[in-house]
């Protein structure tokens, strides 16, 4: 089970920034039914070995994703107790914090995990996350550098970067990042929509005629980004508004 989990903004830049906390909030994409199944698996598991610190970790992690947050607590400090040296548990810690808007907790948290481990790349995102939270986006930026230094080929810590760029209106150098993610998990719809929200939000800025191609072309990038999103997943209701709200306004420029 994978952990690591964000001002006044224009629609197009809302989107970006929703996207980001969807994405690598907690980086889950399981369903209701999925969830439900973690938490009769994993409950089965703590009950038959009550004293595995692994069982009560992954049980609490199934209870945030369910937004059962003071179970959460409960589980993942149990499964701390019974082994204080477990850095899954330390971070899973962390991200309930997190997600529970206790910023400062969650990054004491992701450091007490460092200890543990220095080079974890996953936690510096993690920390990184915990700044994006607060609006801190340089810092945010520091650590997610951090983490690609450590693991180039970690995708959270590229798109992660990426999104920063984007809050910052650097628009075309987090399109870059949003590429190299790709480039490591081309199947990944989400990161296949944040790059269309990116291509977007670049062609809002080509206004002159003498720039019409230019403007032409980012929108049909946009538009091959959300038809990428809908077939690696089909229901993805905001990728499916925004390719149909392109069809609509932008008829000419994307055939």
């Amino acid at each position: 089970m994978t952990n690591t989990k964000l001002h006044v903004l224009y629609w197009i830049e809302l989107i970006f920034f929703i996207s980001v906390i969807v994405l690598y909030g907690l980086l889950t994409y399981q369903r209701n039914s999925v969830w439900k199944d973690e938490l009769t698996l994993w409950s089965d598991v703590v009950q038959k070995s009550p004293v595995k610190s692994r069982p009560h970790n992954n049980l609490g992690v199934a209870y945030s994703e369910r937004g059962l947050f003071d179970r959460a607590f409960i589980e993942i400090e149990e499964a701390l107790r019974l082994n204080p040296d477990s850095i899954k548990a330390r971070i899973s810690l962390g991200n309930v914090f997190l997600e529970t808007g206790q910023t400062a907790q969650a990054i004491l948290q992701f450091w007490e995990a460092l200890k543990l481990k220095p080079d974890y790349s996953e936690v510096f995102v993690n920390i990184g996350n915990a700044y994006m939270r607060e609006g801190d986006i340089e810092e945010a930026m520091a650590y997610y550098i951090k983490s690609i230094s450590l693991n180039p080929d970690y995708p959270p810590a590229h798109v992660n970067f990426a999104s920063a760029y984007g809050l910052k209106g650097l628009t075309e150098k987090a399109i870059n990042e949003y590429n190299r993610a790709l480039m490591l998990t081309p199947d990944n719809p989400d990161i296949h929509f944040n790059l269309g929200v990116a291509y977007e939000q670049l062609a809002g800025r080509y206004e002159l005629k003498a720039m019409v191609n230019e403007k032409k072309d980012i929108i049909k990038k946009a538009v091959s980004e959300y038809e990428t999103t809908l077939r690696l997943n089909p229901h993805d209701l905001q990728a499916r508004r925004n390719l149909e709200r392109l069809y609509e306004i932008a008829p000419v420029e994307i055939h």
